[in-house]
């Protein structure tokens, strides 16, 4: 009789325990939360910060809605319709801290969901364990604009190149799945694949200081998959349009320590017709070559850490 009762007190105890957190969990002001995550983010990257709604997503996470980034000069912005950001709570029962972060924007979703041992981290070891992406018609045209323009800012930036990437636009959807399972201390026994691949793709070049007709990719995939401690990269893997291609074959052979890796990368990029009549002069100033025909082929070999390109 006395130990139904302890049960009972302990269930009841539980019970009240689990739904005094979720009342604090629902309740929380999250308006005050918003305006001190987009302050500290600010003040740390340097970027203004600006986020339209800060709300509970259960089971144990938060959601932010309408959220715009701009660079400190206000030469590139981003924009994302809705965030979300989850703890897997079960995974902490076995060692495990599991993320997963949601995007939206456009009509298109991503989703992106890591686990790391929690062993591992205490040690020092931030590689995860597993890493899984999923997207659906996620619209990549903010993202990589927000990029271009960022890099053509940059007080590092070429002055020569920083036009060029000011007048370049991105417009594409990501669309496929990518899910990789990982043992740092023992490459061999990773797993994983990854089909990734863009629709719609368009690479503008009709701004008016450059005067060149947009290039509609035919293809835009990345296929690849983890084999034998190696990441190889499927051949089929490219961009490819009338006037601009660039193919990739080869793998990664990964190492314990993720810089350690080594490559044996090959890549190929091709101008043609006028991409080429324009910009072929760059592919020869770069081969050595005035008769390249507007083809650069890259072997690139070394480690991740200190990579080795050789051109011809």
């Amino acid at each position: 009789m006395r130990t139904r009762r302890t049960l009972q007190i302990t269930l009841m105890s539980l019970l009240f325990g689990f739904s005094f957190m979720l009342f604090l969990f629902l309740t929380f002001p999250y308006e005050v939360l918003k305006e001190a995550v987009a302050a500290q983010i600010s003040k740390a990257t340097g970027y203004n910060v600006q986020i339209g709604d800060m709300s509970a997503a259960l089971p144990l996470g938060v959601k932010a809605e309408d959220i715009r980034v701009d660079s400190p000069n206000g030469s590139a912005s981003l924009e994302i319709k809705g965030l979300k950001a989850r703890v897997s709570v079960l995974g902490l029962f076995a060692g495990q801290l599991g993320l997963s972060l949601d995007a939206s924007a456009g009509k298109g979703d991503l989703s992106v969901a890591v686990n790391f041992s929690i062993f591992d981290l205490a040690a020092g070891n931030p590689a995860p364990k597993r890493l899984n992406i999923e997207a659906k018609n996620f619209p990549l045209d903010g993202l990589v604009s927000f990029a271009l323009n960022l890099a053509a800012s940059s007080p590092t930036a070429n002055p020569m190149v920083a036009p060029l990437l000011s007048a370049v636009g991105v417009s594409a959807l990501l669309n496929g799945s990518a899910d990789f399972k990982l043992d740092a201390k023992n490459p061999i026994q990773s797993t994983g694949n990854a089909d990734l691949h863009l629709t719609n793709a368009i690479l503008k070049l009709s701004h008016p200081s450059l005067g060149l007709p947009d290039q509609v990719f035919k293809k835009a995939l990345i296929k690849a998959k983890v084999e034998n401690g190696s990441v190889v990269i499927d051949r089929s893997s490219g961009f490819v349009a009338d006037e601009l291609e660039l193919l990739a074959d080869g793998k990664v052979m990964l190492r314990s320590q993720p810089g350690a890796s080594q490559l044996d990368m090959k890549i190929i990029f091709r101008l043609n017709a006028g991409l080429k009549e324009k910009f072929g002069f760059l592919i020869d100033a770069m081969t050595g070559s005035a008769t390249s025909e507007g083809r650069l082929t890259m072997q690139v070999r070394g480690s991740l850490d200190e990579p080795a390109v050789t051109t011809f």
